[in-house]
């Protein structure tokens, strides 16, 4: 796939990421990617730095360096021990290696910004002198653990205290919080510039045939992280009791061979995600819970489809419509079989999805519309304030 077409000299932007953009087979590498991609269309060039930590393939590679003006590798090294008893400390999972390469490349390119990607990542922030500081945090890691422990899961990833990641959130000029509410909770914790930018979408459903009719009543495509699975198996419970259980599921998540009394129809690893949308009429997403934004419903939206879901799927948005606010599984499940007998509410629901995708679309871009404007003028002062030294 080719580079997005810069638009006029933007800034320069190093991006740090401890993921790949490709394959964008999960909601943090699909919003790295989009994010990226916004922000060259923006005219911005954007050099890629990744940590390995989910290794590098050479097709991966090779995506890689199309998509960006520089691609620089970084091997990731193992993880010790955390610092604390009950958490691990902001700073564990980022190597010395990493911030030494991210310091030379600061120093050898005049950019204009490093964009960070997670708190736990932010001590390259430390190594950076002179670009306009930025975090995206994509996710708050305070309290993971115990949301992960209410929800039944066991705690795994990353999670720690609301110290240590008030200790990420000073080291940046702008933090980036992924939905209005996570900024609001940042914005308790930092001194700085909280921006809320969202996850990008493109709206190329609206180029689509009207009535297109696909063979596939209902989809769930996700990976295979402890809340998609357990969400998968709640919903999976539901449908057993009653009557209509027609759906498909896809995505890493099949990897994890959950035993699904309903056994719906089992797509696996697509090699496009529109290899699943074209099939399936309307995506659901029975998230049990759970923090940031849930971008696998903001594709699904993307692509035109009806979506419906729990209020933690639709967690971020504004929906107007109850489809879009479940309670429970329990409760997205009996949606399923109205939807099922009842043309009319899939029409409606239909509407009500691509009215909210192109209404999110509208906001995230004037979202970034801003977080460009904000690099733009901290950089500038930057530059004088330096004119002015040497003077």
């Amino acid at each position: 796939m080719s580079r997005p077409t810069s638009v006029g000299a933007g800034p320069r932007i190093l991006v740090v990421s401890p993921m790949a953009s490709h394959p964008a087979n999960q909601g943090n590498s699909l919003r790295l990617l989009a994010f990226n991609r916004e922000l060259m269309r923006r005219g911005s060039r954007i050099d890629l730095v990744y940590y390995g930590m989910e290794g590098l393939t050479p097709e991966s590679e090779a995506a890689m360096r199309a998509a960006w003006n520089d691609f620089i590798f970084v091997p990731s090294r193992p993880l010790g021990r955390p610092s604390y008893a009950t958490h691990w400390g902001i700073d564990d999972w980022c190597s010395d290696a990493l911030c030494e390469a991210v310091e030379r490349l600061t120093a050898e390119r005049r950019y204009d910004a490093v964009v960070v990607n997670y708190s736990w990542m932010s001590r390259v922030l430390e190594f950076c002198d002179g670009p306009v500081k930025v975090l995206d945090t994509h996710d708050v890691f305070a309290g993971r653990r115990d949301k992960m422990v209410e929800a039944g899961l066991d705690p795994r990833w990353f999670f720690t205290s609301v110290a240590q990641e008030r200790e990420a959130f000073a080291r940046a000029d702008i933090v980036i919080g992924i939905q209005e509410a996570e900024s609001g909770l940042i914005a308790e914790h930092c001194a700085g510039r909280v921006l809320t930018v969202g996850h990008p979408l493109d709206l190329d459903f609206l180029l689509e045939e009207a009535g297109t009719e696909r063979p596939l009543p209902f989809g769930y495509f996700a990976s295979g992280n402890p809340w998609n699975k357990r969400s998968a198996l709640a919903l999976d419970a539901a449908l057993a009791t009653r009557p209509f259980r027609n759906w498909a599921i896809a995505g890493t998540i099949c990897d994890s061979r959950l035993r699904l009394r309903t056994a719906p129809l089992e797509l696996g690893r697509v090699a496009h995600p529109r290899e699943f949308y074209d099939h399936v009429d309307c995506v659901v997403n029975p998230m049990i819970g759970g923090t940031g934004l849930k971008i696998k419903t903001i594709e699904a939206l993307s692509h035109g489809r009806s979506v419906i879901g729990t209020t933690a799927a639709f967690e971020g948005l504004r929906p107007a419509h109850p489809f879009h606010r479940f309670a429970s599984a329990e409760a997205l499940a009996e949606g399923m079989q109205d939807l099922a007998r009842d043309p009319a509410l899939r029409d409606e629901v239909a509407r009500a999805s691509r009215t909210l995708a192109v209404a999110y679309a509208g906001a995230v871009a004037a979202q970034f519309d801003m977080l460009i404007a904000s690099i733009e003028d901290l950089a500038h002062d930057r530059r004088s304030q330096r004119h002015e030294e040497l003077a």
